[in-house]
């Protein structure tokens, strides 16, 4: 497999030696190459694709965020994972045939060993992702990103004013910190997204978060929907109390594909819309559908595995057994996740953005999925309002 996936990017990397440089084209979706790689690993249950969540720890406070704990919190959890765990896990996941790498908090750079850890993983052939707040990008990071470029930075941008990042984030000066990362990225020709939460506290600056991406030529990617807290580690409440309402949460999310297909919206949209209109309702359980503990694989900053970021069962810690014997275990042990039949008889299941993990999180919080639903219409209904202009 791994030799597979070398060959296939051949037409795609510049190789020198211990390095990848990686050309992208897009940022907005992955490429044709990639896409067949995945198929490919999904089909023979091949861990293509890693997250490494190196600490929990980050320097904002944001009201949704479902992982952040303080440092004294992180210590009598038993402290973070240091650099040997992370570089002899990728060592493992490599010969697993693992390529891509998500690197995330927290607030990743806040992790002590980041840059070693990020130069061996770049020398050892992986291709890496970044997740970050951007308030701890400076010229030394820059720099760094600039001779081991990464596959793209993902950026969070939480507001357009100091105002809105103390009110939601609790730190004025991230806004300032955050654009200042931002501009060094651009300056070394660092690829970069923008991640958009769309909250109470900023929905008033949705147009002109969507505008800063605009100015830097950089895509946006929004989120209106928050998942509720899937962490036993934090009071659960957080991403409830801060996300939109239902209704305001399809709104949003209507408006952001306007922006992001432009001047194509209408003819994209009309075509989505009737594909969802002629679907047959939902006949089916609710079960992993995506590639979680298939082709993909999310190890927290305790150095458990987990199918996914959202899900906290299964988990297996990688203390005691090899990653290929836990991501053997995390096989058999998604084999027994109950199915939910909530969503049999859906008309907008085409539309609709549940998964395994929102379906089964709205339920233990809601007690049902009537938020995915409601969200899912207003969408619906706003995207017909926006095409029929």
């Amino acid at each position: 497999m791994t030799d597979l996936i070398f060959q296939l990017y051949n037409t795609r990397f510049i190789l020198y030696p211990n390095q990848i440089y990686y050309k992208m084209d897009s940022l907005d979706d992955i490429t044709g190459v990639e896409k067949y790689l995945v198929l490919k690993a999904t089909q023979a249950r091949t861990p293509i694709s890693a997250s490494f969540e190196l600490t929990p720890c980050c320097n904002l406070q944001c009201d949704m965020c479902f992982i952040s704990m303080k440092a004294t919190e992180v210590k009598e959890y038993g402290g973070l994972k240091d650099l040997d765990f992370w570089l002899n896990l990728a060592q493992e996941l490599k010969e697993m045939g693992t390529l891509f790498i998500l690197l995330t908090g927290g607030e990743p750079l806040l992790y002590p060993h980041f840059k070693e850890l990020y130069q061996e993983l770049k020398k050892m052939g992986f291709i890496i992702t970044l997740n970050t707040n951007g308030t701890c990008i400076t010229e030394e990071i820059a720099q760094l990103f600039h001779a081991y470029r990464p596959r793209r930075v993902n950026v969070t941008l939480y507001g357009v004013s100091r105002e809105t990042y103390e009110k939601l984030c609790h730190r004025a000066d991230g806004f300032d910190q955050c654009m200042n990362g931002i501009r060094l990225l651009r300056q070394y020709n660092i690829d970069t997204k923008l991640n958009v939460s769309v909250v109470k506290e900023n929905k008033h600056e949705f147009d002109e978060i969507l505008a800063i991406g605009d100015r830097f030529g950089i895509p946006s990617e929004v989120n209106s929907y928050m998942f509720p807290c899937s962490r036993t580690t934090r009071n659960g409440m957080g991403a409830i109390d801060a996300r939109l309402t239902a209704e305001e949460g399809g709104r949003y999310n209507a408006l952001y594909q306007k922006h992001k297909h432009s001047s194509e919206f209408k003819e994209v949209i009309a075509a989505t819309l009737k594909e969802a209109e002629e679907a047959v309702p939902y006949q089916n359980e609710v079960v992993i559908t995506c590639r979680a503990g298939k082709s993909s694989a999310w190890i927290n900053w305790q150095g458990r595995m987990t199918p996914c970021v959202m899900m906290e069962y299964p988990a297996i810690s990688l203390e005691e057994i090899s990653a290929k014997e836990a991501w053997k275990n995390l096989e058999e042990m998604m084999k027994e996740l109950p199915a939910h039949s909530d969503c049999k008889g859906c008309k907008l299941w085409k539309l609709c953005q549940a998964c395994y993990a929102s379906v089964s999180l709205e339920k233990e919080h809601n007690g049902n999925v009537s938020y995915l639903c409601r969200f899912t219409q207003c969408e619906y209904d706003f995207l017909k309002q926006l095409i029929n202009k």
